[in-house]
Formats: C-alpha cells, structure tokens, sequence
C-alpha cells in the first residue's frame, strides 16, 4: 500500500488509507479550542464552589472573619494567571496523551496521532500544548500562517510529530489511543481544577 499522503481534497472522505493521513483545518481547531476553553472556565467555577463551601464550613466552625477571607478570594493577583494557563496546559497533556482527544476535539470528532499514526505520548502532548503559547499568539496567526495541506500542522504539531486528523477517517483495523474518552475525562479535569486549588491554597496563606 502506498504510504504517500492523500491530496487534500480527501479530507473529509472516511475511506483514508493507514499512513494517508490528512489533517483538519484551522478553524474547526479553533472551534474545539472555543469548546476546551469553555470546560476550563467550567472546571474553575466549579472548584471556586467548592472553596467557598470549605471557607463557609471553616469560618462557622471558627467564628472567623468572613469579609477579610472573600477580599482575599476575590482579587485577582498575577499568578492566578500562571495558574490558569498551566490548568490548560495539563487538561491538554493528560487528556490527549491517554486519549488523544480532549472535550472539544471528541465533540468535534477529531483525534491527535503521532505523523506515524501511533498514539502520540506524554511528550509529545506536553511539547504540543507548551507549544501552544507560540501558536495561539496575536490571535492564532502564527498556527494559521503554518497549517498547509495536506497535513495542515500547526508550529506545535511540526516540532512534536503530530497530526490533528478527523477519527471518522481513521482504519478501523487500528488503535490510535491508549485508554478510553470516559477513562481519561476526570484524570483531565482533576489536573485543571488542582491548578485552582493550588491558586486559592496561595492567595489565602
């Protein structure tokens, strides 16, 4: 069988050959990424509950004050920052180095495998999500302006290997992941919300 890579033309055909692979444009990534960054604010929100419960349960059982613990929770210092971005980037490794796919990609159907069409790792679903920084600056033009087909990789995807393809197109006959969406779903959000946790731990010392 030919190893060569099919014309882009194919890329929304579900009978893509093993090693034919095609990857997807920029913008259903960029909806995928809408959809992750919507989970992540989702996570924090959640984990801010669940603070605010544990500062509530303290507080009565302490008869402290109340006002000086929410001013604290309710600034927001630089590292709050840092931390949400290293949320992200251990929601993206952990989900896509076990499965391959995180929230928005497995709604989108689409995949990330290694250029040989292997599962792509904990490397290299750490050294695509650091690279993320790089291609998501000035709106994304540095990921845009790198995608061409057929194999449409970002900067990140370049220096770590990987293809961002649609699962549809994949040969059944192979396995492109490591453990199962639903094994990988809480291991996932658990690293974004211990980054919160780590955040509200910080600001309340």
């Amino acid at each position: 069988m030919s190893t060569e890579l099919t014309d882009v033309r194919n890329e929304e055909s579900p009978a893509a050959q093993a090693g034919e692979f095609v990857g997807v444009r920029f913008w259903i990534r960029t909806a995928a990424r809408l959809i992750d960054w919507v989970v992540h604010y989702a996570v924090w929100f959640v984990a801010s509950l669940i603070v605010g419960f544990g500062l509530g349960l303290y507080v009565a059982a302490t008869n402290g004050d109340i006002g000086a613990l929410v001013q604290k929770m309710s600034s927001r210092p630089w590292y709050a920052y840092v931390f949400s971005a290293l949320g992200l980037l251990f929601y993206h490794t952990v989900m896509e180095g076990m499965c391959g796919s995180t929230v928005g990609k497995r709604l989108l159907g689409l995949v990330v495998i290694s250029s040989e069409g292997k599962p792509v790792g904990w490397r290299a679903a750490l050294g695509r999500s650091l690279a993320f920084y790089v291609d998501g600056l000035i709106f994304g033009i540095p990921a845009y302006d790198s995608m061409k087909p057929p194999l449409q990789q970002r900067l990140g995807d370049k220096w770590c290997g990987t293809l961002v393809v649609k699962r549809s197109t994949l040969p059944g006959d192979k396995v492109f992941t490591t453990h199962s969406f639903a094994a990988t779903l809480l291991p996932g959000l658990l690293a974004d919300s211990a980054c919160y946790f780590l955040t509200a731990i910080i600001t309340l010392i």
